[in-house]
């Protein structure tokens, strides 16, 4: 019998995924347990392969199935967290002839046995010589031991096949929740965790630390992904104490259904609170492919730190591919030199300044409203701060997607006159709200941008709550062909937005930072 950990193995990870090599391509029956026990006997885990889990908590949607389908609490196990991610995810996977396994967060120990079962039920498929898989029983056939914990606080690999602390980026962030949190001694010390080339494909959740980057080994060879999506997690997400138990319907149309929101929401990674996370040198995916009938946002990223004072996040050299509403971000966003594709709002969120610099933002085709390019912005950004900057780089647009169908950018509707985008915030003045934020800023600098944009350029319909000026609004200066000629804007919309308002103000990382922190600036360096 080929399995992952081998049968033995003293050295395994505790974050590891669990393996079974058949002899042929199996098949999962949506039927049976698998159940991880300590060597004393003491249950730690078991995945239902079965709808048990969806049908008991009452939802009523049949499109999204229901078999194959565990709620994970991610953060488990955590000692300075008291509140976690709740998300359905699908426990068990095939690739050719390899099943794999992928536990709940956090129910290993290190240093610590185990043994497996897997009831025969759970697969079809031959397996170990024999024309069906036969099950795994017992207590000793298949066993491991997992690897003591990290000696380092401060630097951790993960391989998903190679030496390394963790198989998985959860796993890593778990480790270093536990010993580099905002209450930590490590807090303030600078955290590396370097991604080797691999796939590593999870959900993942990280809150309230500090002075961490995430390393890629190679931009292209080193990918996280997950499809999660509207649907099969509702809401843009958040931590709870305990999953929350309200329903919401999974599409446009009644007859879909409801599904139990647990509460920790669509993004494939989840940040709460902390300051300075560095993403750099790979590729984020949210695989989610659109369905018409589904409610199909889907962050790669949701960054949910919003403070005047901390809330930095920077990305350089990064890929983010998503679809529709691919990054969310609040506080204080600098993205260089990467690559973001996307439809619909593929940009948005609620930063007091957030600039994309020199990067490519691709419009991707949108397979449910195929004669749309979609929109680029959505903004809801802090009244008084710069919002969203884009500085140089170009609007490219993928296959299929038409000439003249894509805008810049679109409100979200939400008035001043119904108390939205109306007060500035300031430091040590309260916390964020409706009055405080929603506002439509984006604006764009030296940008190439191609024939996939609408000649007039913004989506007016809702108008913005802002009209252009120059510190806040609709506007564009320097706008370039791909060529990098002048581009011409005869059809550009005048009455909501600008071409023609002083953005010298705002021309460089620093001019846009430099209210971070009661004015004493921030100008991050790649």
């Amino acid at each position: 019998m080929t399995v992952s950990p081998t049968t033995g193995d003293t050295a395994a990870f505790k974050d590891t995924l669990l393996r079974l090599t058949f002899d042929g391509p199996p098949v999962i029956t949506g039927s049976g347990t698998i159940r991880v026990y300590r060597s004393d006997g003491t249950l730690v885990d078991t995945i239902d392969t079965s709808a048990n889990i969806v049908t008991a908590g009452g939802e009523t949607q049949s499109a999204l199935g229901a078999a194959n389908t565990e709620i994970d609490k991610i953060g488990n196990g955590v000692a300075s967290l008291t509140q976690y991610r709740y998300t359905y995810y699908r426990p068990v996977s095939v690739a050719g002839n390899v099943a794999t396994i992928k536990l709940h967060d956090g129910v290993l120990a290190y240093d610590t046995a185990y043994y497996v079962q897997v009831d025969q039920s759970v697969f079809n498929g031959p397996f170990g010589g024999a024309g069906s898989f036969p099950g795994i029983g017992g207590a000793t056939a298949w066993t491991f031991r997992t690897k003591s914990a990290p000696t380092s606080t401060t630097n951790l690999i993960v391989d998903d096949d190679g030496p390394a602390d963790f198989r998985s980026l959860q796993g890593a962030l778990d480790y270093v929740m536990a010993t580099g949190c905002l209450s930590c001694p490590s807090a303030a010390s600078p955290k590396t965790i370097t991604l080797k080339n691999g796939t590593y494909d999870e959900q993942l959740f990280l809150r309230n630390v500090s002075n961490l980057t995430i390393l890629g080994e190679s931009r292209a060879g080193t990918i996280v992904r997950n499809s999660n999506w509207e649907a099969f997690n509702p809401g843009t997400g958040g931590s709870r104490a305990t999953p929350n138990t309200t329903f919401s319907n999974i599409g446009g149309a009644a007859t879909l259904g409801t599904r139990l929101s647990l509460g920790g929401g669509r993004a494939v990674l989840l940040v709460e609170g902390g300051d300075l996370l560095k993403l750099s040198n790979f590729t984020f995916a949210n695989t989610h492919v659109k369905d018409a009938t589904q409610n199909s946002q889907a962050e790669v990223i949701y960054y949910n730190s919003a403070t005047l004072n901390g809330s930095r996040f920077i990305a350089t050299d990064m890929n983010f591919l998503g679809t529709q509403d691919t990054l969310q971000m609040k506080g204080w966003v600098w993205i260089y030199n990467s690559l973001i594709t996307g439809d619909v709002d593929f940009l948005w969120g609620y930063p007091f300044a957030e600039v994309i610099e020199n990067s490519e933002l691709r419009t991707v085709f949108d397979p449910t409203t195929p004669g749309s390019g979609g929109y680029l912005f959505q903004s809801r950004a802090a009244k008084g701060y710069p919002g969203f900057v884009v500085l140089g780089g170009a609007l490219t647009a993928a296959g299929g997607v038409p000439d003249g169908s894509a805008y810049l950018a679109r409100s979200g509707g939400s008035t001043q006159a119904q108390g939205f985008c109306t007060t500035m915030l300031a430091l040590g003045g309260g916390s964020a709200g409706n009055a405080t934020q929603y506002c439509d800023s984006v604006a764009y600098i030296g940008v190439k941008m191609g024939p996939h944009i609408a000649p007039a350029g913004w989506f007016i319909n809702p108008v913005p709550n802002l009209l252009p000026t120059a510190r806040e609004g609709w506007r564009e200066s320097g706008s370039l062909t791909p060529g990098g000629a002048t581009l011409p804007l005869s059809g550009r919309e005048t009455r909501y937005a600008s071409s023609t308002a002083d953005l010298s103000s705002l021309d460089t990382r620093a001019k846009v930072f430099a209210q971070w922190n009661g004015n004493a600036g921030w100008n991050p360096q790649p």
